[in-house]
């Protein structure tokens, strides 16, 4: 079942699984720690704090993912979770709904006028 909240979960592991796989390659090439070189050391290059982003959200996506996955109503009102047929039907029942307080309102509207020309009509007279 291809639900809003199933494709979040996924885009949310792979999002944490991808930044994760680039902080491995970051650590193996010795640029996650931060470091500062000296000016004579052509070989070392000067990392910052900043660095430290990738991993951190990585762990946060893949934490956010996996909350998805074990509760999909988490977030329900932003990625609910249902399927396709059963949202196409709310909407129509809220589209009726709508239709429905429209007709009502216009109706209500059409007999104030009416009361309001009737008693301009009788004042008149």
């Amino acid at each position: 079942m291809n639900t809003p909240a199933a494709a979040a979960w996924r885009i949310l592991i792979g999002t944490g699984i991808g930044l994760l796989i680039v902080s491995g390659f970051l650590f193996s090439m010795g640029l996650l720690p931060p470091v500062e070189c000296d000016s004579t050391d052509s070989n070392c290059i000067n990392t910052n704090i900043f660095g430290w982003l990738i991993p951190i959200s990585g762990v946060l996506f893949t934490i956010s993912g996996i909350l998805f996955w074990r509760k999909p109503d988490l977030l329900g009102d932003l990625f609910p979770n249902t399927d396709e047929e059963n949202r196409k039907k709310i909407h129509a029942e809220s589209l009726l709904e709508e239709q429905t307080e429209d007709a009502n309102s216009s109706d209500a509207w059409s007999s104030l006028e009416k009361k309001l020309l009737v008693g301009k009509v009788a004042e008149e007279e």
